[in-house]
């Protein structure tokens, strides 16, 4: 992945900043979709709705095409409902099995978001 690795500090905390949003705005809208449809009263309410069913949709997408330790730790640390709750910490010590040590995790999801960062279209392939 020479392209994410030759990429300035500045560049890089940009794409995880903007990587980091995104699954933010992601954990919202999947709180905001109502699962039993009682709660849509209007048009307004549904092409709210279908904005957020195909939001999520694309991230998940874009989840599904990662490797499968970048999947599970964004999975893990970003996408699940108590990941506001949840330190980077926790997931390398106690969600990895067997754990894994701070570096390893910080690589693995630095490839994750670069990778992210390009099926969404946020940052061109270098």
């Amino acid at each position: 992945m020479k392209g994410a690795d030759a990429l300035h500090k500045g560049e890089r905390k940009a794409i995880l900043q903007s990587v980091e949003s995104l699954l933010e705005k992601y954990r919202l809208c999947k709180y905001l979709i109502p699962e039993d449809g009682q709660s849509i009263r209007s048009n307004h309410d549904i092409e709210s709705l279908e904005k957020h069913l195909t939001f999520c949709r694309k991230i998940e997408q874009a989840v599904s095409q990662l490797p499968d330790r970048e999947q599970f730790l964004i999975k893990e640390r970003y996408l699940g409902i108590n990941t506001d709750y949840i330190t980077d910490y926790r997931v390398y010590r106690d969600r990895f099995d067997p754990p894994i040590s701070e570096g390893t995790y910080t690589k693995i999801r630095w490839r994750a978001m670069y990778r992210l960062s390009v099926l969404l279209g946020l940052t061109e392939y270098q």
